[in-house]
């Protein structure tokens, strides 16, 4: 019995060794194979770098100092070349511009943000997405929580990657999607600076203060001293300086120079992880939101777009914009708190000496490298240009009544453009009423006091949230009913009641406001001015409207701007490369045959009449989107909204330039065909990303295409109607800041009014602007690769979904966790980059691409 014993023990003992041996070999074959599926980052720290090129780091790590016998950026060589993954061919999704690019990066969602600044074209409401100071101006009155365009994308129920973390979990640095205001770290500032080092300020009160980096000084220490707290698992900080020193300075040395303190920042943030009691499952990424084309050959060159519309060649419009003009050092010009600036025409047609009250184009300049304009409805300047006619009193009657019947024949066209809108925007403002009232209730009922527990939550900052929700609602409710108002009692007219000389223009014609979007055909033939000449009369005595009103071509116009004093032989002496504009799907495919109809809308480029494209998009509702780049040439629209064009063939000159470019990465002899046919999005990063455009094909769509999301969805389940309603206002906000057209520069030129950067500049397509820096490194639990350089082409939606990745908060279909999904983030629409979170994220052999 004892000896049967034994040999059971014994058998048990060899059963549980083999045992043992498989699930060795096992575990050796998974993390042979390079899978992250057990490796998880715990914490993650995010440097947020405005503007660096991989081109520039990449250069200058790769150098070597002759002084040291290192690299001129040793941390980031001993971080991220020897110990880390870097992303050689990391590109913007869109345009190479702040506001959109961080968008992207922080929610790994489409864009719904299109520009650094962006205007409401019913109210002139200025969304001001890069400025601090009215934000931190509104805490002393207890006004908004978060920035701008975090508040936008609260709106759209788009999550921010730092949404996933609770406030006590989350250290966040300055930056244009922040989420409250960090007020204690001001305080901080101002006391470390000037208080606790009385020696150093009194050589300062002599020399001078240096305070440009105090804040962002102030917000690495405390990033640091958190990394002690084991409750901590998000960080970011964002370093601006970069940016702001390519913008002035093309050289080599500045460039050296600044990348140098952000090798050092690089180099703390490292040591003090290591020394933190989660360095093992801390991962460190460096991401940025653009390139820079910045070139030592070559000094950027500007474009003044503000003169050239306020002249009478350009219509002699009155612009308003965000930033102040280059020389403009009036009070009102350098105000960061004046909510817009109007520079009147120099040549005014019919609106001289009201610039405040009838501006007639918007213009975003912001980002250099492209503008976004708005212009007023050309339909509302036919009709303000007939009343102010009509309000002549020496008019002959003839000329009177054919004036007054032009007058009701344009206002019927309008009424059938506009009355069925006005009347949907009415309901939406009675449901936004209803939910203001609701709102001010939930607000008298939220608390006043506030535990550190509460704090830890952020329910402080979501009880302001509450109140300040239904102040901007009240605030929207009251500029958007002036407006319906105005244009209601402008489409009640009749003739019967009519008479322009006791009418007040500016009751009918809203004061500060552009109207509907402008079509193709407006564009085309817009309307500036009454005719030099005066109105004439047909012979059947009505007004002949084409010969009476001065009309320009805006695509013309703008593209064929040339100077003449350029002596730069590597720049163009045409400031504009293209302008681009959304046409809606209904409007574009019955010009189109069958195989080539679109299920979205489409994209415009126009590079002139015989240099045009059309970008058309198929299949992104079910997630497998797919392009066609189609060269056209003479498109027009007419009056009745039919669009027109000739097909052309491929040729040397298209905008984006695929087919002349060598680094294309398809062979001479297939080009044609594979350029003539539809991709996916992938397929056309994969073979474009090395030309001079890069993936702006893919960003062309990205910027013109309207995202569906959770907070403008119309057909979410369980919405009552005023939600319904409340999510199609929402929907209307969006489509009121989208411009007439995208103006993009040629390369070298910048439209940034405000000084012409001369070391360069970024916000177009240009590879050189969009080619972007992302890095990985971490602890040895977090799974990330050792010495990689990963050449697959990724964008910026990648960013975030490999985060959650990294962290064990992503499914393998894109989904995020149960955790995050209870926070109310959705499916990301990019890929995640495997090379960094694990094999199980690589798509398999014969899965969709997404």
């Amino acid at each position: 019995m004892k000896i049967g014993s034994g040999n059971i023990r014994l058998s048990a003992l060899r059963r549980f060794v083999t045992s043992a041996r498989i699930l060795a070999a096992v575990l050796f074959v998974i993390l042979a194979s390079g899978i992250a599926a057990q490796a998880q980052a715990r914490r993650v720290i995010v440097i947020k770098v405005d503007g660096l090129p991989y081109e520039m780091v990449d250069r200058f790590v790769r150098e070597t100092d002759p002084e040291t016998g290192k690299s001129r950026l040793p941390w980031f060589d001993h971080v991220f070349y020897a110990n880390g993954t870097r992303i050689t061919n990391f590109y913007v999704r869109g345009m190479s511009l702040s506001a959109p690019s961080w968008s992207l990066i922080d929610t790994g969602q489409h864009l719904h943000i299109k520009g650094n600044v962006e205007f409401d074209r019913a109210m002139m409401h200025a969304y001001d997405y890069l400025n601090f100071i009215p934000f931190y101006a509104q805490q002393a009155t207890r006004g908004s929580v978060d920035m701008p365009g975090t508040e936008v994308l609260d709106s759209v129920g788009v999550r921010l990657l730092l949404d996933a973390y609770d406030s006590y979990e989350r250290v966040q640095g300055y930056q244009l999607y922040q989420r409250g205001p960090r007020l204690a770290t001001l305080k901080n500032t101002g006391e470390e600076h000037f208080l606790k080092h009385p020696a150093r300020l009194a050589t300062e009160f002599v020399t001078g203060f240096e305070v440009r980096n105090i804040v962002f000084d102030q917000t690495e220490r405390e990033l640091e001293a958190k990394l002690n707290d084991p409750r901590v698992r998000y960080l970011d900080l964002l370093a601006m300086s970069f940016d702001h020193t390519a913008h002035h300075n093309n050289d080599r040395d500045s460039h050296l120079e600044v990348l140098r303190e952000l090798d050092a920042l690089v180099g703390r943030v490292w040591t003090a992880i290591e020394r933190s009691p989660m360095a093992a499952d801390t991962a460190l990424v460096i991401v940025s939101d653009h390139g820079f084309n910045t070139d030592e050959r070559v000094m950027s060159q500007g474009f003044n777009l503000v003169k050239l519309l306020g002249s009478a060649d350009g219509g002699g419009h009155h612009v308003i914009t965000k930033r102040r003009l280059l020389l403009d050092y009036s009070i009102k010009g350098v105000n960061p708190l004046v909510p817009a600036i109007t520079t009147a025409a120099s040549q005014s047609y019919y609106l001289k000496g009201q610039s405040s009250d009838y501006p007639t184009a918007l213009l975003d300049f912001d980002g250099n490298e492209r503008a976004g304009l708005h212009l007023r409805n050309s339909h509302l300047n036919v009709l303000q240009i007939l009343l102010q006619l009509l309000q002549r009193p020496d008019n002959p009657p003839t000329l009177r009544k054919a004036l007054t019947d032009a007058f009701f024949e344009a206002l019927g066209r309008g009424r059938s453009r506009w009355q069925s809108d006005l009347d949907q925007f009415s309901v939406e403002l009675a449901a936004l009423h209803r939910a203001i009232e609701k709102q001010r209730a939930l607000c008298q009922s939220q608390p006043k006091t506030f535990s550190q527990a509460d704090r830890d939550f952020n329910r402080d900052d979501n009880a302001r949230r509450v109140c300040t929700l239904a102040i901007q609602w009240t605030d929207f409710e009251k500029g958007y009913r002036s407006y319906v108002a105005a244009l209601h009692k402008l489409l009640s007219l009749t003739p019967e009641q009519f008479n322009p000389l006791r009418m007040k223009i500016d009751e009918v014609i809203p004061r500060g406001a552009m109207g509907q979007g402008n079509s193709i055909y407006d564009l085309q033939n817009y309307v500036v001015a009454p005719a030099p000449g005066g109105p004439v009369i047909k012979s059947d005595g009505s007004l002949d409207l084409e010969r009476s009103l001065l009309r320009l071509n805006y695509f013309s116009l703008i593209s064929e701007q040339a100077v003449r004093n350029n002596v730069q032989p590597n720049v163009s002496s045409h400031p504009v490369d293209f302008v681009a504009l959304r046409i809606p799907r209904q409007t574009i495919a019955p010009a189109l045959s069958h195989d080539l109809r679109p299920d979205d809308d489409a994209v415009w480029l126009y590079g002139g009449p015989d240099r045009q494209a059309l970008i058309l998009a198929r299949g992104e509702a079910e997630g497998q989107l797919r392009l066609r780049y189609l060269p056209i040439a003479n498109l027009t629209q007419d009056a009745e909204g039919q669009v027109h064009f000739d097909r052309a063939g491929w040729q040397a000159g298209f905008p984006l330039r695929m087919l002349e470019d060598a680094r294309l990465n398809q062979p001479l002899a297939n080009r044609l065909a594979w350029l003539d046919d539809w991709h996916t999005d992938v397929e056309w990063l994969q073979a474009l990303h090395k030309t001079q455009y890069s993936n702006g094909l893919v960003g062309l769509h990205e910027q013109f295409t309207i995202f569906p999301a959770p907070g403008t969805d119309l057909n979410a389940p369980g919405l009552s109607a005023d939600e319904r309603l409340l999510h199609s206002f929402v929907r209307r906000q969006r489509r009121l800041v989208e411009t007439d057209m995208l103006i993009v520069a040629n390369n070298h030129w910048n439209f940034d009014v405000r000084g012409f950067n001369p070391g360069g500049n970024h916000g177009s397509f240009f590879r050189i602007s969009t080619h972007s820096t992302l890095l990985f490194a971490g602890g040895e639990r977090t799974g990330i690769p050792r010495g990689l350089a990963v050449s697959e082409p990724y964008d910026s939606l990648s960013v975030a979904p490999t985060i959650f990745a990294l962290t064990g908060n992503l499914q393998r279909d894109n989904s995020p966790s149960e955790v995050l999904a209870r926070r109310g983030f959705a499916k990301f629409p990019g890929r995640v980059i495997f090379e960094v979170a694990g094999q199980e994220f690589k798509p398999a052999p014969n899965a969709p691409v997404r």
